[in-house]
């Protein structure tokens, strides 16, 4: 099929899939976007991630099926004899899926850890291939993975602070030292002394792998750090709490407890999380939606599957991302070219 071909019955089937989700309006798609023009490409041989029957299976994560279905209509159009299998399993399952090879990607709402990076390398040889296909919710309605916020109680006069702030009530250790009572955050009077209650998710969670690997530089938590395996518990404890504050999914302020604004004191820069500031870099705790790619030593990725990514990278596969009603955000061109240069430069180890 040439590229003219696609593009025009893609362009009507998109339209139809992005129609048929939902009126509500879609987030806007950089028009700096590459265009998707389908190219050959087989399956090596030796692939195990294709079925008795000849289809492509697709596992990991089960809250990126909306659009992994809609990817896999749009790329049957564009190549006829290809077919798909969805086989969701959690994000937990991702990682040892691709180890074995019987998955085109490990679809992950959360960066691999490094446990898993070690099981894949012990057994494949090299590390996967990351790609971040989109950027997380701000939405928690759906259970999809989210862009994190920093919240407190409503009766807490704070209402701003900054990223090394939030860092040194979380942690002990700090180069700059630590924060222990929210007089050492400004608050005056019966505040000036009041300790201060932190909240988040365990350590070794999604949430807390990220936040040791992107905000906390590994810091050891604070003996009085409360952790919770939900976003909806530790909400419900700084609901009750005067003096706590927490990390949690982004989106969840009530009349109980709000969500703090992240000062950048060098740029005096203030960010909420919205869309345009996660996707611009701005917004500290903005994450990503990611699907890992196997990666052999002396291989390159599979020809389908980089073939598959191309389109997730596309114009039209963003177009597909954001069709979803409060879901996943869609890359920027500049970020989608740094992860299409990815597929580019993943030649043998």
């Amino acid at each position: 099929m040439t590229g003219r071909m696609f593009t025009t019955r893609a362009t009507a089937l998109i339209t139809g899939l992005v129609l048929g989700s939902s009126a509500v309006a879609a987030p806007p798609i950089d028009p700096a976007l590459a265009d998707y023009t389908p190219q050959p490409a087989s399956a090596f041989a030796d692939s195990r991630f294709i079925d008795k029957q000849g289809a492509f299976r697709i596992a990991g994560a089960d809250h990126v099926d909306f659009i992994v279905k809609r990817f896999n209509a749009a790329l049957v159009d564009a190549h006829p004899d290809w077919r798909f299998r969805i086989e969701s399993k959690g994000t937990t399952s991702a990682v040892p899926l691709l180890t074995h090879g019987v998955t085109m990607f490990g679809a992950m709402g959360r960066a691999i850890n490094p446990l898993e990076t070690s099981a894949y390398h012990k057994i494949v040889g090299s590390d996967p291939l990351e790609i971040r296909v989109a950027y997380a919710s701000d939405d928690t309605s759906q259970h999809l993975a989210t862009s994190l916020a920093a919240y407190v109680n409503r009766a807490n006069p704070l209402d701003t602070l900054s990223i090394e702030q939030i860092n040194r009530t979380l942690t002990i250790g700090h180069p700059q030292g630590d924060f222990s009572r929210w007089g050492q955050l400004g608050l005056k009077g019966e505040w000036a002394e009041r300790a201060i209650h932190p909240y988040g998710t365990p350590e070794f969670t999604g949430f807390g792998t990220y936040m040791q690997k992107d905000q906390l530089g590994g810091l050891p938590l604070t003996p009085g750090y409360e952790a919770y395996g939900k976003t909806e518990l530790i909400l419900q404890r700084l609901a009750a709490d005067p003096a706590g504050i927490g990390i949690a999914a982004i989106g969840l302020e009530n009349d109980r407890i709000k969500q703090l604004r992240i000062i950048d004191p060098k740029t005096g820069v203030i960010t909420t999380g919205s869309p345009a500031q996660v996707a611009d870099g701005s917004y500290p705790y903005g994450r990503y939606l990611y699907f890992y790619l196997r990666r052999e030593p002396g291989k390159t990725i599979d020809p389908v599957v980089r073939e598959y990514l191309r389109f997730v990278l596309s114009r039209q596969g963003q177009t597909l991302i954001a069709s979803q009603p409060k879901g996943y955000l869609p890359l920027t061109g500049k970020d989608a070219r740094a992860e299409l240069a990815k597929l580019d430069e993943a030649a043998p180890l």
